[in-house]
């Protein structure tokens, strides 16, 4: 087994985001709230403890992000049977998914560290040898900017994200009472196994409607494992803001879709709620839809994706740019 490790990358603005090459995981992120050092990223206490860890807290998941349908793809004609780890389904690229592996240092400087991940050919189904690279930035104005990329040898089904729980709250306290807007006005329709229908929704009328500001509560209502189609991305596709009012968070993303999870699933060292997770992404099952938005990876088409998780506080600039 390889050695855990964990590495800190820091701002001008007194921002700390730390992450381990397990998973290449962000496990804390500290900034300052009005003289108070807060902590708004779940993470468990020690290292080790991500070894055992079923939520795929702060990861980077993959290489296929969310599910797919009876774990399996087409591509080129042929089918791929894939590790399934959720009955019949792969989630979050299976067992030994991307989460699961011991990623390289590839760069380190002050403020942005780069990792990167190799997967054979047939690595839980997939064809093609895969470099994963993941590069974190943390800007000056406070922006974690993640850019994610993947290079194969052969045509390939590639779809990664970034896993953390957020609470702009602190990881102490409750996560209950944070103001959450989504700029999506459709929502992708699932069964009981949370696989897609295909169908593609309105939010206006349901419960899934955050166009407006909204309060998380304790209410069933407010418990959402779905998935967004986010309108065009010159503006936040979610706007979460903390109960005192004092901390943003502005996500971004050239993904077409966004996964939020309130976190109701949690239990052991978090309880339910405790965290929320903004996930930008391809829509689930979105290689086997084919009026999803999606394109196979290939040795002349690399992979690419920017997420960025911006803190916005009272005294700054609010406006999207």
């Amino acid at each position: 087994m390889s050695d855990i490790r964990s590495f800190l990358i820091s701002n001008k603005a007194g921002d700390e985001v730390c992450i381990t090459n397990f998973g290449a995981r962000i496990i804390q992120w500290y900034t300052d709230v009005n003289g108070e050092e807060r902590n708004i990223v779940l993470g468990y206490s020690s290292l080790a403890e991500y070894l055992d860890d079923p939520f795929y807290h702060g990861a980077i998941v993959g290489p296929f992000a969310n599910r797919i349908e009876n774990a399996r793809v087409e591509i080129d004609g042929q089918t791929y049977q894939l590790d399934a780890n959720e009955g019949l389904n792969q989630l979050h690229g299976g067992r030994h998914g991307l989460s699961q592996q011991f990623w390289q240092l590839e760069d380190q400087q002050a403020q942005s560290i780069t990792l990167s991940c190799q997967l054979a050919d047939g690595h839980d189904g997939y064809p093609g040898a895969t470099s994963f690279f993941v590069e974190y930035q943390l800007t000056d104005d406070g922006e974690l900017q993640i850019q994610l990329s993947a290079e194969t040898e052969k045509n390939t089904v590639v779809g990664l994200t970034s896993h953390p729980y957020f609470n702009l709250a602190g990881v102490e306290n409750a996560a209950d009472n944070h103001l959450l807007t989504i700029n999506a006005e459709y929502y992708t329709e699932v069964d009981s196994k949370m696989i897609p229908t295909g169908a593609i929704l309105p939010t206006k009328d349901t419960r899934f409607d955050f166009q407006k500001p909204r309060i998380l509560t304790h209410d069933p209502r407010d418990e959402v494992d779905q998935n967004f189609v986010v309108n065009p991305r010159n503006k936040s596709q979610a706007i979460l803001i903390s109960p005192d009012k004092q901390l943003q968070l502005h996500v971004s993303s050239d993904l077409p879709g966004l996964q939020v999870y309130t976190g109701h699933h949690l239990f052991g060292r978090f309880s339910a709620k405790q965290g929320i997770c903004l996930e930008p992404q391809y829509f689930p099952n979105s290689p086997n839809l084919k009026d999803f938005p999606f394109a196979l990876t290939t040795p002349e088409q690399p992979f690419s994706a920017k997420i960025c998780y911006r803190l916005v506080k009272p005294q700054t600039d609010i406006t999207d740019n």
